[in-house]
């Protein structure tokens, strides 16, 4: 009894402590001036500021959803659209308001396999890996040409030379590590020998190893083949964050609050994007903002950049409000399929 006590009170320490630690870091933001509650306040209210700033984050689940729909087409995965931006709707909600960052994956993963045949199964699993992998480089990508077009303040300071030569490496080894991991996967002792050759019923372990080995085998061989749909892939992801730092500047400029150049944005924005996937408070809160007004600060120390915090806050409420519908598909899906 007392074991099972511990184990449920494990189960919530680490939400609680993620939860302590967001709250720490907004109050300190708060502290700081980094985050301004009265602008925060008005930023919610302000029709404009809430109305394009949530067609915004629509358009960048929109592109989300055309992303996946590539990489699925990538591996003959062929699903309607509108289911794919179902699911696309879906997996943001769950990420944006469940703690931890894998649950709408996972959600969407299990509603995935039930589409597939069982031959398939690999393939679906490697696109949504692809998915949040395409995304992720492709923020790199963003901010290395941001700061290539800050070049001089990059190398100004050690931190901002650090983190050029961060987006350096990430930018270029990306390419060169995917590149590895398809012609190793290809090459797992045994697996060229096996693709042909039926499993056999013996062994049962074996045969699961052997049949997800082929598996992940042929979607590599897929993807290697589409490169450019793994191209596009990124490319899409551009468009997506764009549009999300569109949204960010037109809440900045909305709240007074555009004392730095866009172009500081496209650097700021997809760090602040990538210091959230830390896995330190829910969602990232409170660490996104203090990347983001970080960021800005070290590329225009002379500006007013107090609150620059607040604009990155408002949009991941607008965020929250644009994916809600996901909510919706989760709670009228039946057996599999959506209800109309």
């Amino acid at each position: 009894m007392q074991k099972t006590i511990s184990h449920r009170q494990a189960k919530w320490l680490w939400p609680l402590l993620k939860g302590a630690v967001a709250a720490g870091m907004v109050w300190l933001l708060w502290q700081q001036g980094a985050l301004d509650f009265h602008l925060l306040w008005e930023g919610g209210i302000h029709p404009s500021l809430v109305v394009v700033g949530v067609l915004l984050n629509l358009t960048m689940i929109s592109l989300g959803a055309v992303r996946w729909q590539i990489l699925l087409g990538s591996q003959g995965l062929r699903l309607p659209f509108a289911w794919v931006h179902r699911m696309i709707y879906m997996t943001i909600c769950f990420n944006l308001l469940v703690p931890g960052s894998i649950g709408g994956d996972a959600l969407r993963l299990g509603y995935l396999l039930r589409k597939c045949a069982p031959d398939r199964k690999g393939a679906a699993i490697l696109t949504i890996l692809a998915d949040r992998l395409t995304g992720l480089y492709s923020l790199f990508a963003l901010a290395l040409l941001a700061a290539l077009f800050n070049l001089p303040r990059m190398l100004d300071l050690l931190p901002t030379r650090l983190l050029l030569y961060s987006l350096v490496l990430a930018v270029v080894g990306g390419p060169v590590v995917a590149a590895l991991l398809f012609w190793g996967v290809e090459r797992l002792p045994g697996v060229r020998q096996r693709l042909d050759r039926p499993a056999t019923a013996e062994d049962p372990p074996r045969r699961w190893l052997e049949s997800a080995l082929d598996q992940t085998a042929q979607a590599a061989r897929l993807f290697r083949r589409a490169k450019g749909s793994l191209v596009a892939a990124v490319l899409i992801s551009v468009l997506a964050q764009t549009a999300e730092i569109v949204a960010l500047l037109w809440i900045a400029e909305g709240l007074g609050l555009l004392t730095t150049t866009a172009d500081h944005f496209f650097l700021a924005a997809p760090v602040a994007w990538i210091a959230n996937l830390l896995p330190i408070s829910p969602g990232g809160l409170g660490v996104g903002e203090a990347a983001f007004a970080q960021v800005c600060q070290w590329l225009q120390p002379t500006a007013a950049l107090a609150a620059l915090g607040t604009p990155f806050l408002v949009n991941r409420f607008l965020q929250i409000a644009a994916s809600l519908p996901g909510l919706w598909v989760y709670l009228t899906y039946r057996h599999g399929e959506p209800s109309d």
